[in-house]
């Protein structure tokens, strides 16, 4: 699903920008055990591309291969990242047009909680990963999309969400195994993970 003018507004400003900079990226390169030098990663969700300049910036990836459903965002990342090596496209999770086996890693900074069926997204990003290949993530829980705020200002789909260690069970279902215990921040407002094709 695409974001509502609400949640543009909370995803696309500084203060989330630092956020992912600093925070999430100092998270994803300890739940990584270092940084991606020298990968090819795939990012789901590019927004206006913070992430693929947090991918490229602060965990060192070599190559950054990212979609968006909405291609105003995709235009918007366009921009940022012109000249960097990057690979932009409007796509879907549930149907990624990339060759099976063909990135290192993937990144989700929180998007599969937008998508109603999830599970195919998780599929998706199984099959794209190579053997040996990383997901790191970054979720929000059903509880939290279940609380007043989100169902007020928010679009996200109503069934079908799932909690964290639901969300582990179906990435194990995929052959993608956890290397550490999920971690909850932000008071619950989200968790975050590691999980490694077996």
């Amino acid at each position: 699903m695409k974001l509502n003018t609400i949640e543009r507004a909370a995803m696309n400003n500084p203060i989330r920008a630092a956020h992912q900079h600093h925070r999430e990226a100092a998270w994803f390169r300890r739940l990584a055990g270092g940084d991606l030098t020298g990968q090819d990663v795939l990012e789901t969700g590019c927004g206006r591309g913070v992430g693929s300049e947090v991918i490229l910036d602060r965990l060192q990836a070599r190559h950054v291969t990212a979609f968006d459903l909405d291609d105003t965002m995709v235009e918007l990342a366009r921009k940022r990242l012109h000249h960097r090596p990057v690979s932009l496209s409007v796509g879907d999770v549930c149907d990624i047009h990339q060759p099976t086996a063909s990135h290192d890693t993937v990144v989700d900074f929180g998007i599969i909680h937008h998508v109603p069926h999830w599970q195919l997204a998780v599929a998706e990003i199984a099959r794209v990963l190579r053997p040996g290949g990383l997901l790191l993530f970054e979720e929000v829980p059903r509880r939290m999309l279940d609380t007043w705020a989100f169902r007020t200002f928010t679009v996200h789909p109503r069934e079908n969400r799932f909690e964290s260690d639901e969300f582990a069970a179906e990435l194990a279902r995929h052959g993608l195994h956890g290397t550490a215990r999920i971690e909850h921040h932000l008071r619950g407002l989200l968790f975050i993970g590691a999980a490694r094709k077996i």
